[in-house]
């Protein structure tokens, strides 16, 4: 388990399923990654689900190391930022849904309708999905399926 307590994760309609004490369970490790210690999944609100499996590493929101004293990666306590990272982290790896491939577009939305679901500021929800928009095209979309974890 993490060094971290686990952050409770606002799920008002129960999108949510696999978390533990109402937050994700993840395992440190080597160079300040995480994986996931159990399967959780979301039900986007056009009604599918997207799993992201047990064993799956990430590394929370990808925040410039000069703004993370102030955006923690994880979230910061009342900013459940962090559980909308894991899944955008997830579909940029398998750019599926249930089967159904993604675009990166696709991928950038659910990762801002997650934050604002879960109840993190707008303006900070928005300030990060202008982000990954902006910088997404980089290495992670190009990355093969048979390259990550299956």
């Amino acid at each position: 388990m993490s060094d971290e307590p686990i952050q409770p994760i606002p799920d008002p309609d129960g999108r949510f399923a696999g978390l533990v004490h109402g937050g994700v369970e993840t395992i440190t490790t080597a160079g300040g990654n995480v994986m996931l210690d159990a399967a959780v999944s979301y039900r986007t609100a056009a009604c599918e689900i997207s799993t992201v499996k047990e064993g799956f590493v990430f590394d929370w929101a990808s925040i410039p190391l000069a703004f993370t004293w102030y955006i923690p990666p994880a979230g910061d306590g009342k900013n459940c930022y962090g559980i909308a990272a894991l899944f955008h982290d997830w579909l940029y790896c398998h750019r599926k849904i249930g089967g159904r491939p993604v675009t990166r577009a696709e991928c950038d939305g659910l990762f801002l309708e997650i934050m604002l679901y879960v109840g993190v500021t707008g303006w900070l929800a928005r300030t990060m999905w202008a982000a990954v928009r902006a910088g997404g095209w980089l290495p992670w979309w190009r990355r093969a399926d048979k390259d990550i974890i299956p």
